[in-house]
């Protein structure tokens, strides 16, 4: 489904730039955000790797690891 069609004017030209330009800002912030989230799971897994299943380091970084998860969920 195209939302816009082909520019056939200045003037819609105009109105599709400003379209975007307002909703640009919104985009970028929840990529930036997105992104954080990634590090914080990909720096979670790194961690992981070195822990020993069923350890007491293990088990708190699961609970941890399960806060953030819950945490993030219900920002959205």
């Amino acid at each position: 489904i195209r939302k816009y069609v082909a520019i056939v004017s200045l003037e819609q030209r105009q109105h599709y730039k400003d379209d975007f330009n307002a909703e640009y800002e919104e985009y970028w912030n929840l990529h930036s955000h997105i992104d954080q989230i990634r590090e914080n799971f990909r720096q979670f897994h790194e961690q992981w790797k070195s822990l020993t299943a069923g350890s007491e380091t293990h088990q708190v970084k699961k609970d941890k690891t399960m806060k953030t998860v819950l945490h993030h969920s219900s920002v959205w």
